[in-house]
């Protein structure tokens, strides 16, 4: 099972395994620009380098940094703490951070960060009118979806809305990533609900939200888009967008294209980064194969739930490796910034446990490079307002990727 290590740990995971004999009779179908079937793709010696880069680090002393978001139209930036503060971060036009405060707190909601639990993500709505934050509950453990008014750079914290309550088995695989996408709904991620080898069935079953990708419209009831893909299947939950996921651990959508990219936290074995091209639907309805498959591997000890949820057809993992090279995946973003042409187009993403940043281009077929930077610890990417990449370690801090050549 996957672990991270260190004294500020983010995700720690059992050990256990499910007990089902059942076997999938579908196998993983490739999306487009799909890896091979070993989902090792290839590392071309001849490919062009990537620049002289460097991570320039924000001069600010964070605890325990694990989601950021830009504000619309300008430079500032909101930087969630695990324990459940939002700092705001103002820059100056070259990058320079010239204040801070706490822009929201609601470290009394959050209660503990033990395990996998903690202020998770934050997205702010396309036109700058709200701030939503994920976490899970002091309470009960459960994981949360807020919304808060924003005014400029101010968050109101009186106005605080709950948008939507999950509730957790366990205390890890709580997903919790929170992203805006293209079409102007607000999407979520879930892991399976926990423990090991997901025991209750959760990802394979459409009547439950673990194990999924949710898109959802906050203003509505229930936060269901009307147009999501079961919203008229029986027994399924509407908020649904993808499913077969264990642990999402960030996900993006190219600012240019619309494609949506998942990194799934693996089992014991592989980690997969899922490529789901807007120009097929990105992802609607499809399944990502956990706890059937993990990877593009069968399972050793599959729990599904029984029904068409179950049958496939399953998306294969565009890119997966071996825990040889790491033990959980961090997703990141496409890169579509000016300050670094030679990194248009390039999917950027890492592991905890393994500090070398890398990049996944399609060319069709996808190709993993090195991006020649270190950081340890790393649990998320996002982009500025001008596209600009920021790095998030736990332990170190935030840094925006620069070209110092």
């Amino acid at each position: 099972m996957r672990r991270l290590l260190g004294a500020a740990l983010l995700f720690s995971t059992l050990a256990a395994c499910s007990n089902s004999n059942s076997s999938p009779d579908s196998s993983p179908t490739s999306s487009p620009d799909s890896s091979p079937a070993s989902g090792e793709p290839a590392r071309s010696p001849d490919s062009t380098p990537n620049p002289e880069l460097r991570l320039l680090p924000l001069d600010y002393k964070f605890e325990n940094p694990i989601a950021g978001a830009a504000l619309p139209g300008n430079d500032s930036l909101l930087i969630a703490e695990r324990a459940g503060r939002v700092i705001l971060v103002n820059r100056s036009d070259a990058g320079r951070v010239t204040s801070t405060e706490t822009a929201l707190d609601i470290e009394k909601l959050v209660g503990s960060s033990d395990s996998e639990r903690g202020l998770l993500g934050i997205a702010v709505r396309p036109d700058g009118s709200e701030l939503f934050v994920s976490y899970t509950s002091a309470q009960d453990g459960s994981s949360q979806l807020d919304s808060y008014k924003l005014k400029g750079d101010q968050v109101e914290p009186s106005s605080r809305k709950s948008v939507l309550s999950v509730e957790q088995p366990y205390e890890n695989h709580n997903g919790g990533h929170i992203a805006f996408g293209p079409d102007g709904f607000l999407y979520m991620s879930l892991g399976d609900g926990g423990s090991s080898g997901d025991p209750d069935g959760n990802a394979q079953n459409r009547e439950v939200l673990l194990g999924k990708i949710l898109r959802l419209d906050p203003d509505a009831e229930q936060a269901v888009a009307a147009d999501n893909p079961f919203v008229d299947t029986p027994r399924a939950q509407p908020q649904i967008w993808l499913t077969g996921v264990r642990n999402p651990w960030r996900f993006s959508f190219d600012s240019a294209t619309g494609d949506l990219w998942v990194g799934d936290v693996g089992e014991s074995q592989t980690e997969e980064i899922n490529f789901l091209p807007a120009s097929q639907g990105g992802g609607r309805g499809a399944n990502l194969g956990w706890d059937i498959y993990e990877g593009t591997a069968e399972f050793e000890d599959p729990n599904p739930a029984a029904g068409a949820s179950s049958a496939g057809p399953f998306t294969e993992p565009l890119v997966s490796y071996s825990h040889d090279d790491g033990c959980s995946v961090t997703g990141g973003v496409v890169y579509r910034g000016k300050a670094i042409p030679a990194l248009q187009g390039a999917y950027l993403y890492t592991d905890f446990c393994n500090p070398e940043l890398q990049t996944i281009r399609l060319d069709p077929d996808p190709r993993v490079e090195p991006l020649g930077v270190e950081l340890p610890s790393t649990v998320g990417f996002f982009e500025d307002s001008s596209g600009e990449i920021l790095v998030i370690s736990l332990t170190e801090g935030v840094f925006q990727l620069v070209d110092q050549t």
